[in-house]
């Protein structure tokens, strides 16, 4: 179908906004306009849910759980022989009816803005590209406004301008002031709900070095953790071929990476060392941090998935960060439910190690009125 031409995006998004369903209207009862504080003490917890296509029945199944927080994509497309960003309108739809279910589950959704094409090079240095991005946030906010189900607004995933002068500044250059750009957007649209901001180096911790907080305090700051990749990634593609056990003894070679820890062992207090921008961060601003992915692929050998995966929901529950596990019932190496090292496997079961761990950190989930 044909996408929307830029005049038609604000358009469209007032109409939706005039006319929300039912459910949204009476939930709005029941469930108030989310904060950023709504992410402090952790008190946010669940899974990545995928793309708003996929069953809303899902949501159920995270609930029950004790998930309370789930993190969705929005696809985002170039239209084609264009410069503009736009929606097709069964996405539109799909989204509303999973907020709409997140209400009455009493959940909150953090949706993400699935841009497409938006890695390549040539969408940071081409002014259009950048202005549509904008304005795409202006038409969500303007369309979802403060929908209770709401939990956050996620601008980018894993944002990842280009830095070729090997200085990180250089990308945070690129991001913070499209960031602002669509933050002020959103607020401009009278829309409240939490921002959530990702740094660059694809959400990596290190993107929060030297970064500034927004002088909006209804900003999130979210991270994503996969650290080493050769533990949380083995075997998932070529640049990872090795099998790794967590921990992993320091003749593993691995954290050479990082220059200031250099090589040594990965276990718990390597991770927190990993992390310590995050928490150094958190400390100097005070603001709320959320982890928006995290995982380890469940062949890890000898448990090693749930140990990594219990580890970080100690360190994430002892700095008070929110969290969603990558993801629920999506591609099978990263299914908690999945107890099996074998990577046909397919049989789930709540009682899987990795999704014992789970369930035990959501225990402490809010029940939202």
């Amino acid at each position: 179908m044909r996408l929307p031409r830029r005049r038609e995006l604000l358009h469209w998004g007032c109409a939706a906004a005039l006319a929300p369903s039912t459910s949204s209207v009476v939930a709005s009862a029941h469930v108030g306009v989310a904060r950023a504080a709504d992410f402090r003490g952790g008190a946010l917890k669940g899974f990545v849910l995928g793309g708003v296509e996929r069953d809303a029945g899902l949501l159920d199944a995270m609930a029950a759980l004790g998930a309370n927080l789930a993190r969705v994509f929005l696809p985002l497309r170039r239209c084609r022989d264009c410069k503009q960003f736009g929606r097709a309108d069964n996405h539109v739809r799909a989204l509303r009816r999973l907020l709409d279910r997140a209400v009455r589950l009493g959940m909150r959704l953090v949706v993400v803005g699935s841009f497409d094409r938006i890695d390549a090079p040539a969408f940071w240095a081409d002014t259009e590209l950048r202005a549509s991005f904008v304005e795409n946030w202006a038409w969500f906010a303007t369309t979802f406004g403060d929908h209770p189900g709401l939990g956050g607004l996620d601008l980018m995933n894993e944002p990842n301008p280009p830095w070729p002068s090997g200085d990180i500044r250089e990308a945070q250059a690129l991001w913070q002031p499209l960031a602002q750009a669509a933050i002020g957007a959103v607020r401009a649209a009278g829309c409240s709900v939490p921002v959530v901001f990702e740094p660059v180096a694809g959400g990596n911790a290190i993107g929060l070095r030297g970064v500034r907080p927004f002088a909006d305090r209804n900003v999130v700051y979210s991270i994503h953790f996969y650290t080493p990749h050769d533990i949380t990634h083995q075997r998932v593609s070529a640049p990872w071929p090795r099998v790794i056990p967590y921990p992993a003894e320091a003749e593993w070679g691995l954290g050479r990476w990082d220059a200031e820890l250099g090589a040594g062992r990965i276990d718990i207090g390597r991770l927190e060392r990993e992390l310590r921008l995050v928490v150094q961060f958190q400390a100097r601003h005070d603001v709320p941090i959320y982890v928006g992915e995290f995982s380890c692929v469940r062949w890890a050998p000898n448990g090693s998935a749930q140990r990594w995966v219990a580890d970080c929901l100690a360190l994430f529950t002892k700095y008070s960060w929110s969290w969603t596990y990558h993801e629920f019932r999506g591609w099978p190496g990263w299914d908690a439910e999945i107890e099996s090292g074998d990577p046909a496997a397919t049989t789930r079961s709540v009682d899987a190690p990795v999704m014992q761990s789970l369930r035990r950190a959501m225990r402490s989930n809010e029940q939202r009125p």
